[in-house]
């Protein structure tokens, strides 16, 4: 059986997630224009698995392909987060119904993951913070053992993910506290104030982002 059509999928979606970081933490600018001979050069590969890895970051919300086949990453939208927060803070709040209870040694996890959390916000690394902030809510994804609801979560994430590296020093710490809250109410075995409070730490970070974005974001160049 022929294994090449497997090996260029398998090379575009490396493509994919690696330009997908790359929007997220922003080293791939909002605005940026994107040239897929360039990006194909600097991955070493041919333009084929890059036009593919685009056409599912435009799918995604990431890239948009203007007139002329330009390709640019998209402005942080505060329409797009404001309509984003409120569907993922309700996802995880699911996630941590449907996790709950939580075992000893899961507690004792979130108590080091935000302890760790903790500590890369104060070294003000955005990108170690923002892995274990995924950490911390992964582990009530996992414990949910609900695979659409992982699926729709990977989906979305990206297009709030890079508006809190845009703005990751203005509220990092209140996530600290939050998560706080979240593990309190796991050790006391009150699953609605765990699930009201995993919904108050989304929604309350993406009011403070929004405002943010609002006050600093420049109008999308034409």
């Amino acid at each position: 059986m022929k294994t090449q059509p497997i090996q260029r999928t398998s090379l575009s979606e490396e493509v994919y997630q690696r330009l997908q970081q790359q929007i997220i933490t922003l080293t791939l600018a909002p605005g940026q224009k994107l040239n897929d001979q360039q990006l194909a050069e600097t991955f070493g590969v041919s333009r084929t698995p890059v036009r593919e890895a685009l056409k599912k970051l435009e799918e995604e919300g990431l890239v948009v392909t203007k007139r002329g086949s330009r390709t640019n990453v998209t402005m942080l939208d505060a329409t797009q987060a404001r309509q984003t927060f409120p569907i993922v803070a309700t996802l995880h709040a699911l996630a941590a119904r449907l996790a709950f209870p939580l075992s000893e040694a899961d507690i004792t996890r979130l108590i080091e993951l935000n302890q760790a959390f903790q500590d890369a916000i104060m070294h003000e690394d955005a990108e170690t913070a923002l892995q274990l902030d995924d950490a911390f809510h992964g582990l009530f994804l996992k414990r949910s053992q609900n695979g659409q609801l992982a699926d729709t979560l990977n989906r979305l994430t990206p297009l709030i993910r890079r508006l809190e590296y845009a703005q990751f020093s203005r509220h990092g710490h209140d996530s600290v506290t939050d998560h706080r809250t979240i593990i309190e109410a796991c050790q006391n075995g009150r699953i609605e104030d765990l699930v009201r409070a995993t919904e108050h730490n989304w929604n309350g970070l993406g009011r403070h982002l929004i405002a943010s974005l609002e006050e600093d974001t420049p109008c999308d160049p034409s």
